[in-house]
């Protein structure tokens, strides 16, 4: 009997010292397969992904009408136009940023209220032909009583472009604009703004920006067509656990920091169809630069200068440091000037804050934001089955983020791929804890072996003392 217990403790120990082998083996194993395999990035990078889902295109759909006045009438030899409207539709884009989760964002003033010269242009430029051909007809039919085909007066209307503008549209366009409507023979009435937000998809024609965008009630700006620190926008969307974006310190920018401005620019949008897809996602622009100087306005604030790509569209985008945080906001550029395309100006944070304090809102960050940031941690530390678990609520709560279905995306590769390290470690421990388990239970055997050997041993004494007793 001894040496069978014998022979069990020492089965008992090799076993028990080929369990606490095994998971740790396996461990290594899993943990030099996991190792470099994932994409990660940088706390920088991080930030600016926590920001992008944030920034969204503005749009401003500007409705009215252009009236003629007797004097351009009189001028284009055609007095029936007197009085004659023509209506516009202009559209004008910007960049804006969410600041709180129930849909309260910042742009520009000129993004979200357009100067009406500015609008009167364009107005021109939609309706320059029409005006010209509208008095050439008026002209034939009264001076000649005759009524031209379209054919007939597209060549009388051309014959006028070249003997009267040089051939050039832009010619006319320029002499409406600056003599006839800044001298008072052009009128706009019935000037509506009406501004909307784009967070997902490309936009067009005002049927497209309609559609796919969402409209934006314009709350407080003091914007006054000129160069200072009054060019910013409160705005309100209709919604909740819209990403938010943290405002930083104006205290904590100097000369020389790096910075990254985030928008929409023009030039690139405007390449939808030519060189981006025009099914793409709707997606901002990223340009990193410096803080080259800081100015002070005309109006006694401070702005700051900068060297990051700023141009058309990029106008009320916000601009973060590299933990993400907002400093300023895109406003004027020289980029449209030669030698000018390093000279953009931000109008501070300090004037957010103030715009804000006037309006009792207060900065608060979404649950959307802060689930996608979690999400990021999961996927920058290999976890893939919690990311993509994570990526999914943030997903239900906001779906415009351009990113998030890449993200998921490539979880679900990481994970069919075994390369989930939090799984692994979550397995590894299912097997040291079976294994000690399996241990318990071989001291259990053993000691209940040893008590029956004890007990059998006792008895058998008992036996031989009884006989000898007997004896």
């Amino acid at each position: 009997m001894g040496k069978y217990c014998l022979r069990v403790i020492k089965f008992s120990l090799c076993f028990f010292i080929l369990l606490l082998a095994l998971p740790f083996n396996i461990f290594n194993v899993q943990a030099q397969t996991v190792l470099g395999e994932a994409t990660t990035f940088s706390e920088n990078q991080k930030s600016l992904l926590v920001a992008k889902p944030a920034v969204v295109q503005v749009t401003n759909i500007t409705t009215g009408n252009m009236i003629l006045q007797a004097s351009i009438a009189n001028e284009l030899n055609a007095p029936q136009l007197t009085g004659k409207s023509y209506e516009f539709v202009v559209g004008l884009s910007g960049s804006g940023f969410f600041i709180t989760p129930d849909g309260y964002l910042i742009t520009n003033g000129h993004v979200a209220k357009p100067e009406e010269d500015l609008v009167a242009y364009y107005a021109i430029v939609q309706n320059a032909e029409f005006m010209l051909k509208d008095a050439i007809y008026y002209v034939l039919e009264t001076n000649y009583g005759y009524s031209p085909t379209e054919a007939e007066l597209e060549n009388a209307y051309q014959y006028a472009l070249v003997n009267t503008y040089s051939g050039s549209y832009d010619v006319m366009v320029d002499q409406f604009y600056s003599i006839d409507y800044k001298g008072g023979n052009m009128v706009i009435d019935g000037l509506k703004n009406n501004a909307y937000i784009q967070t997902g998809s490309v936009s067009g024609t005002q049927k497209l920006v309609k559609e796919y965008g969402k409209a934006a009630s314009l709350i407080d700006t003091s914007y006054e067509g000129d160069f200072n620190s009054k060019d910013l926008a409160l705005l309100k969307v209709d919604g909740s656990n819209f990403p938010t974006i943290e405002l930083g310190s104006f205290g904590n920018v100097q000369i020389g920091k790096e910075v990254f401005a985030i928008g929409y620019p023009a030039l690139v949008e405007s390449g939808t169809g030519v060189f981006t897809d025009t099914q793409s996602q709707l997606e901002p622009s990223i340009t990193k630069g410096i803080i080259s100087a800081k100015k002070t306005l005309v109006d006694g604030t401070e702005a700051f200068q900068t060297d990051a790509g700023i141009t058309h569209g990029n106008s009320g985008g916000p601009v973060v440091d590299t933990e993400g945080k907002v400093i300023g906001v895109a406003t004027w550029s020289f980029g449209d000037n030669p030698g000018g395309e390093s000279f953009n100006f931000l109008i501070s944070v300090e004037q957010i804050q103030a715009l804000l304090s006037r309006n009792n809102i207060t900065v608060s960050e979404s649950i959307s934001t802060s689930n996608w940031s979690e999400a990021l941690d999961l996927f920058s530390e290999k976890c893939y089955t919690k990311a993509k678990a994570k990526f999914e609520d943030t997903k239900t709560l906001y779906a415009d983020n351009v990113d998030i279905d890449d993200f998921i995306s490539q979880c679900q590769t990481a994970i069919e791929n075994g390369e989930d390290a939090c799984q692994s470690k979550i397995g590894n421990w299912g097997y040291i804890a079976g294994g000690v388990c399996c241990v318990l239970l071989l001291i259990a055997l053993i000691v209940i072996l040893l008590l029956v050997f004890v007990v059998k041993k006792r008895k058998k004494t008992e036996q031989v003392e009884q006989k000898t007793g007997k004896a």
